[in-house]
């Protein structure tokens, strides 16, 4: 009898965010149609953990790393609101130049807008293969999705940033291999190009890769 391998996938979106306040974020309205959902590859299964995040730099520091202590996940993706008509997959994050306001306000940017509390350097790139990944989604016919090195150094930068981060500093510390960490920008308006329900099977389809 074939074992089965237990993954744990980090999911998050955003909540409403800019004013006047919309009613939600469609980044997390995608992300939690996969709560709790269950992916299979072959012998693995991919178990998903999905959270909602403040649109808050303070919020996001605390937040987060709490988040990744909370299980050994082997996945993480987080997904924003990005640009209309395309899906983008961000290969990098830059540790400074946060100027712009969230939710709480221009007392919530970091100082020298900055994100503080790691001795990493100036910017991350992800281990992942993002060409690797969007020439498979291209394949599939999933064609407006591309790979970015451009994450808007807005509240998506940084918590990319601090997630690559944490998989440098934190998992190491625990004994545990870093996470395949990636960002994914969706458009914010419904249906262009991809409804809701299509956005998540692009994400599901970026587990399966990863996983």
């Amino acid at each position: 009898m074939v074992s089965t391998t237990i993954k744990h996938v980090l999911l998050t979106g955003f909540e409403p965010f800019g004013e006047p306040r919309p009613n939600k974020n469609r980044s997390w309205e995608v992300i939690k149609l996969l709560d709790s959902a269950k992916i299979e590859k072959g012998n693995v299964t991919v178990v998903c953990h999905c959270h909602e995040l403040p649109v808050s730099y303070n919020d996001v520091s605390e937040q987060l790393p709490r988040l990744h202590l909370s299980q050994e996940f082997n996945i993480v993706i987080h997904c924003g609101a990005g640009t209309s008509g395309v899906v983008k997959i961000e290969k990098q994050a830059r540790k400074s130049g946060y100027s712009r306001p969230g939710n709480k306000g221009s007392t919530d940017i970091p100082v020298d807008g900055c994100v503080p509390g790691y001795g990493t350097s100036d910017v991350l790139i992800t281990d992942v293969n993002v060409d690797a990944v969007q020439n498979t989604l291209t394949d599939m016919g999933w064609d407006k999705v591309c790979a970015s090195s451009d994450a808007g150094q807005y509240l998506c930068e940084y918590t990319y940033y601090v997630s690559m981060a944490e998989g440098k500093v934190a998992y190491p510390a625990r004994d545990l291999p870093a996470p395949k960490t990636l960002f994914v920008h969706v458009p914010p308006q419904e249906s262009d190009p991809y409804d809701d329900g299509q956005l998540a099977e692009i994400i599901r389809e970026i587990i399966l890769q990863l996983a």
